[in-house]
């Protein structure tokens, strides 16, 4: 996680920003205002929260590069090892 925030501070603060100002324009001021000025707000505070969420997925992003992972596949099957019990069975 280190790595990754490090790397990509600005899209973490301003994506974190983005959206709880977006948050705050739709808990806070939205009710406050009447009629089509607070239904505006409460559409620019939902738009700025995705908006935020946005920013902060592409700081998330991976390099396209480094996206998938290599595997290699050994083709030689490995012997099976029998395990012997210390107690012999009777009989």
């Amino acid at each position: 996680m280190k790595r990754v925030l490090g790397e990509r501070r600005a899209y973490w603060i301003g994506g974190t920003a983005t959206a709880f100002l977006g948050a705050a324009l739709v808990r806070l001021i939205s009710p406050e205002l009447e009629a089509s000025l607070g239904w505006v707000t409460l559409g620019a505070g939902h738009f700025l929260v995705i908006a935020g969420l946005t920013i902060i997925v592409f700081g998330t992003r991976r390099n396209p590069e480094d996206a998938f992972m290599t595997v290699k596949i050994d083709t030689e099957t490995p012997k099976r090892r029998r395990i012997r019990s210390s107690a012999r069975p009777p009989g």
